[in-house]
């Protein structure tokens, strides 16, 4: 079948035929952008005793959406060709953006294109990102409310002179422990940009804080989680933070990814005492 000439008769008819499974794996993908296989693997075919049995399943469902034009493996893998059908990072094909879109306003794509290297590595880790929210929360009892991201969690605000900002988190998350409900914005950072690109992100946050929109349409602001490779990066811009905003609200969180679980069973509330002292 050519992928990207799928007639709009035959996409109804795969529309009818795709199960459930097929569905949601078709959502995920449109949802994060990129996915790799054994994330596919991790978010839908979890429930397999051996994970090389889980991984084959995924694989063969993987390969009918592919036979049938509904996605495509990028040229870039993961690992590279020895790692084998682990290795692929999919995408929707243009008939799929047109089989998501078809009950929306949402315009399809006409081509499949690959991304930049940089996108490519940055959208696959909001994507780790997203699913590592969904395990901490299956795994420690807790009830994951909401969970977009980007362009679905940007902010559109207005601003003097009546112009529209745009706030833009990678990702945005409610989680509830118990009787406690915690709001957060994710920023993945790769340690690619500059400390002052990411005081400006910080500067846009606390903006957006001190307009109010946020907390009179959700009654609070979230907290503002920054993510980063490793602990020498963590401690640069913490304090890089601590001295540009010492007077600021305190809204962010700058975390390794080890410490994502501790951070969400503890609450943004605690994190941050334990952040920034008694503030």
């Amino acid at each position: 079948m050519n992928n990207d000439r799928v007639s709009q008769k035959r996409l109804e008819e795969l529309e009818q035929s795709l199960s459930e499974q097929d569905r949601k794996i078709l959502l995920s993908i449109h949802k994060c952008r990129y996915l790799t296989t054994p994330q596919i693997q991790r978010l839908h075919f979890k429930n397999y005793a051996a994970r090389i049995t889980a991984i084959k399943a995924a694989n063969r469902n993987l390969a009918k959406l592919r036979d049938y034009g509904l996605i495509g493996a990028l040229t870039r893998r993961i690992g590279g060709v020895r790692a084998g059908s682990s290795s692929y990072i999919w995408a929707l094909r243009p008939a799929g953006f047109r089989m998501m879109c078809m009950n929306t306003n949402r315009k399809p794509c006409k081509r499949f294109l690959e991304p930049s290297p940089f996108f490519l590595k940055h959208t696959l880790a909001i994507s780790e990102a997203y699913l590592q929210i969904i395990e901490i929360c299956a795994r420690r009892g807790l009830e994951l409310r909401i969970t977009q991201i980007e362009p679905e969690c940007w902010r559109y605000y207005s601003v003097s002179g009546g112009k529209t900002a745009v706030l833009k988190p990678d990702l945005f998350a409610v989680t509830i422990n118990g009787e406690y409900a915690d709001s957060w914005f994710v920023e993945v950072d790769l340690a690619t940009e500059s400390y002052p690109a990411v005081l400006e992100k910080c500067e846009r946050y606390l903006r957006y804080y001190q307009i109010g929109t946020e907390q009179k349409q959700h009654g609070g602001f979230p907290c503002v989680v920054w993510i980063v490779p490793d602990e020498k990066r963590k401690g640069n811009i913490k304090e890089r933070i601590s001295e540009e905003y010492a007077k600021a609200p305190k809204i962010f969180i700058t975390i390794t990814p080890e410490e994502l679980e501790p951070l969400i069973i503890c609450g943004a509330a605690e994190y941050l005492k334990k952040e920034w002292g008694g503030m």
